[in-house]
């Protein structure tokens, strides 16, 4: 005996598959005639024949009851997990107020405040790392979750998730301003560190990201073809920005961190503490940004990405 079936095999009119359940699938109907399985609908379906021994109905009903099982299990290990992207989303906005309030302690109780002309150089640099975090990172976050978290129509939204964008670059363009002139004023040499090195290219990334979709999908804006085809890649991208922009504040946390305790502060100080713990908030931010902005909105939502629409 022989089934014939389509690939993806289909479930069959009775709702079961006569195959086994790993090959399910709802693109196509299928029916048994006559002991052969033949497809009802469907385009580009590839003929797959799969040869079985005879057996008797008894054994044929036993081995697909345990096959089932078999495929429920795989179907509860296979893809993303069903979970929706709101609660991750909800702490994202509360891990960002966190970290934004610690940066500023930080920078203005133990560091001294924010300068940009002053004696005391060091209250130049603590415009840096504000900026960076604030600014760069957590607006970026904002801007990142924005078609999740915003009540507005698609338009609305993006018109948003480009300003804010916008704002984070700027803001992040002024805090490396503050660095250099930190280190320029304090007689400190540029661009020595693996943290200079990677934020410089981080930014510049950020900046290639945003000029891109700029065109692509705000104006003059890409035909729909290619929109649509673009959209995963600017997704992925934009996650592989914001994810070195994160590492990049931990290294400059850690440096930062180092610099003091070689200075003579006490490693395990109220401000070392407030440091350290500042950034390991920092990474559940991050996590959490890019876990809202993979899971769906709802457990059951389609995944994937939408037609790109003319307007």
């Amino acid at each position: 005996m022989r089934w014939i079936s389509t690939f993806p095999p289909t479930a069959t009119e009775n709702g079961r598959s006569d195959l086994y359940p790993l090959l399910e699938s709802s693109d196509e109907r299928c029916r048994i005639d006559g002991g052969v399985t033949t497809s009802l609908g469907g385009r580009g379906s590839l003929g797959l024949i799969i040869g079985f021994p005879p057996r008797d109905d008894s054994s044929w009903h036993e081995d697909r009851a345990e096959d089932a099982v078999v495929g429920e299990e795989v179907k509860k290990m296979a893809g993303f997990p069903s979970v929706k992207a709101a609660p991750f989303t909800y702490a994202s906005h509360a891990l960002a107020l966190a970290s934004a309030a610690m940066v500023l302690v930080w920078c203005v109780h133990f560091r001294g405040g924010l300068a940009f002309e002053s004696s005391n150089k060091s209250l130049i640099f603590n415009i840096h790392p504000v900026l960076m975090l604030i600014g760069f990172i957590i607006i970026g976050s904002e801007a990142i979750m924005s078609y999740k978290t915003l009540p507005w129509n698609h338009e609305m939204n993006k018109i948003v998730h480009f300003t804010l964008h916008a704002i984070a670059l700027v803001l992040g363009a002024v805090g490396i301003y503050a660095a250099f002139k930190f280190h320029n004023e304090s007689g400190i040499e540029n661009l020595y560190s693996l943290h200079s090195w990677v934020g410089l290219g981080t930014i510049s990334l950020y900046g290639i990201q945003w000029i891109l979709g700029f065109v692509t999908f705000f104006f003059p804006g890409a035909p729909p073809a290619l929109r649509g085809k673009s959209l995963p890649w600017h997704v992925l991208f934009g996650l592989f920005v914001y994810i070195l922009a994160v590492a990049t504040a931990e290294l400059g946390f850690l440096e930062k961190l180092t610099f003091l305790e070689s200075s003579g502060l006490y490693k395990y100080s109220s401000e070392a503490f407030l440091v350290n713990f500042t950034a390991l908030i920092l990474i559940f931010l991050g996590a959490s940004v890019v876990i809202s902005v993979i899971a769906p909105a709802r457990a059951d939502a389609p995944r994937g990405y939408s037609e790109i629409s003319e307007n």
